[in-house]
């Protein structure tokens, strides 16, 4: 008897790959005409758009397929030298079409053809390519291709109108449903937060701004059913996924005494649904093991909500996703021994739950604060008061750090604003919108003025910023105040250089005025101060504090600064300047001991 022996695997499945894709393709079809009908065809209707225009979300997506699919065929003919005979069955087995179909339904319906192009390029080269093609990837590739898009070119695609369709520029303030939690204050409410979109009907159907492809749940739900019938996606990663967002936000929401609307929009908004069918099931990047499955959904959960509520990021799915790609093969490496012994990964289980519960509870209180409590990312420097006119300095936290500005208030009406330092990523957008001045038109009513699609976060903290100050002037203080923080006031003053001058030594220092920096020349000799002059400023009241001899005041008590009265007028500037003085004659107190 002749004994043939043959390599495994031995089982086979029916569900090839050929037929998983294929099975793929057809669950994103209702998910393609949705978006044709949302963004194309209602525009079209109501008048928004041209014949040419309505078809423009088609043209979208198939511009990324096609993109993904040319870029492949090239690399297999220049970089591996594939023959032409066998080039089209090759790009075939690599699904070549994938990368760029799937960033098209992630970017914003108002992202420019030549960046969709560039993405998908991105997303096919760096994503798949260069990890070695189909099957080798560590990430996904659509979302390497988007986070590359969001990361460049954000603000033109907010300047193109972002995620908005023609129509709903002209019914929507500009924000979609998620951006939109970072502007209003606390946690929101429900006319706050769904009532602006419609109801939550709206939201599971998914007529409500956002990405191409992300906005419909229920047709997402009919994707994961018939994925999960056809065997082409694990049921586990996108059901632990989205509940456990669902818990974590049900605990934030029912400790603010916020009811079951408040969960139902947090998984009903952004990409969540999408990502979690579509994305997160990849089974290239996504854990092949049963219990890895589960604990890769819960960590998923866990991030989305870390990423929504405390960073500056209101998505969170593309991040979340990206960042447990990395942590897949330790997943799998410690769940793979648990399949049989289950205490294997019980760490991993407890690490998470406690995680859930800890980021929740954390999440929840911070935002159950007394109605009387004050803004806690407002923050007024100085406060210089002349009868009913008060000059504010102060800070309101922005999307990248606080935000510095000058105000002045007189008789309750704010006569200046004035942005004196910041750090904003599309600062740009709010000066060529000219959106200071609009602020200050429209103070009377603050609450009322749209923010900026594309700058968010940025406008609603100028907005905010306003609505502080206001909030301060009425509520009657007319003290002058320069408030420093003792921790940082040494960083704020600082020794620029020294230079000799005979016997004298010249020293230029800085410190915090009422409008930047404030440097002066102190001279020195003998140890004893000589001469102060002001070397470089931005205050508007130095010459009257120079006519007024108030530097020969500060030379003249310069063993009791204190006594030396501020310049009427100049309250804050001239206080400064003794703080400046103060904290020199102390850093150099040797001087006067030797």
């Amino acid at each position: 008897m002749e004994i043939i022996r043959k390599t495994g695997p031995y089982i086979k499945d029916d569900n090839n790959t050929t037929k998983i894709m294929f099975n793929l393709l057809i669950s994103l079809f209702p998910i393609i005409l949705f978006t044709f009908y949302k963004n194309g065809i209602i525009p079209f209707y109501e008048g928004k758009t041209n014949v040419i225009e309505m078809f423009y979300p088609l043209i979208f997506i198939i511009t990324g397929a096609l993109t993904s699919f040319v870029t492949e065929t090239i690399y297999f003919k220049l970089f591996l030298k594939i023959d032409n005979n066998q080039l089209l069955s090759t790009v075939k087995r690599s699904y070549a079409i994938f990368p760029g179909l799937f960033l098209s339904l992630v970017l914003p319906i108002n992202t420019p053809i030549t960046i969709l192009i560039l993405g998908s390029f991105i997303a096919t080269l760096v994503g798949k390519l260069l990890f070695g093609g189909f099957g080798n990837n560590i990430f996904n590739p659509a979302l390497i291709g988007a986070l590359f898009i969001t990361s460049a070119y954000s603000i033109i695609i907010a300047n193109n109108g972002g995620y908005l369709n023609k129509l709903e520029l002209d019914t929507i303030s500009g924000a979609t449903p998620l951006a939109n939690t970072s502007l209003v204050e606390g946690i929101g409410t429900y006319q706050e937060l769904v009532s602006p979109y419609g109801t939550l009907k709206d939201f599971f159907i998914g007529f409500i701004p956002g990405s191409v492809g992300e906005t419909s749940a229920f047709l997402c739900l009919v994707a994961f059913i018939y994925l999960t019938y056809t065997k082409v996606i694990k049921w586990r990663i996108p059901t632990v996924y989205i509940s456990t967002v669902f818990l974590m936000t049900y605990i934030i929401g029912a400790y603010n005494d916020l009811g079951i609307w408040y969960p139902l929009f947090q998984i009903l908004s952004g990409g969540l649904f999408f990502g979690a069918v579509f994305m997160a099931t990849d089974p290239v990047t996504s854990p092949t093991t049963p219990i890895g499955q589960v604990i890769y959904g819960m960590f998923l959960g866990i991030l989305t909500v870390i990423f929504r509520y405390m960073t500056s990021y209101p998505e969170g799915v593309l991040t979340s996703i990206l960042t447990m790609n990395m942590f897949v093969f330790i997943i799998d490496r410690i769940c793979s021994k648990a399949r049989f012994n289950f205490s294997k990964s019980k760490y991993l289980f407890i690490a998470c739950w406690s995680l859930i519960i800890i980021v929740s509870m954390f999440i929840a209180t911070s935002f159950n604060k007394d109605s009387t409590e004050t803004d806690p990312n407002f923050n007024i420097i100085s406060k210089d008061v002349s009868n009913n006119k008060i000059s504010y300095v102060v800070t309101q936290k922005g999307y990248v750090g606080n935000i510095k500005a000058s105000v002045t208030v007189d008789d309750g009406k704010i006569i200046d604003f004035k942005v004196i330092e910041q750090n904003e990523s599309f600062y740009s957008k709010i000066e060529s919108d000219d959106y200071i001045n609009t602020l200050i038109k429209g103070q009377d009513n603050l609450e009322s003025i749209d923010t900026l699609s594309g700058v968010t976060v940025t406008s609603s903290a100028l907005k905010r910023l306003l609505i502080n100050t206001i909030k301060d002037y009425k509520n009657g203080s007319k003290e002058n105040i320069i408030n420093e923080d003792t921790n940082n006031s040494r960083n704020n003053f600082e020794i620029i250089k020294m230079e000799d001058n005979n016997d004298e030594k010249i020293y230029y220092a800085s410190n915090l005025g009422f409008r930047g920096k404030i440097i002066l020349k102190i001279t020195v000799l003998d140890k004893t101060i000589t001469k102060i002059e002001i070397d470089s400023s931005n205050e508007d009241y130095m010459e009257q504090m120079i006519d007024s001899g108030f530097f020969d005041n500060l030379v003249n008590n310069q063993n009791n600064i204190d006594s030396v009265d501020a310049v009427s007028g100049a309250t804050v500037s001239s206080n400064a300047v003794k703080e400046l003085l103060k904290k020199f004659i102390k850093e150099y107190e040797e001087y006067k001991n030797e």
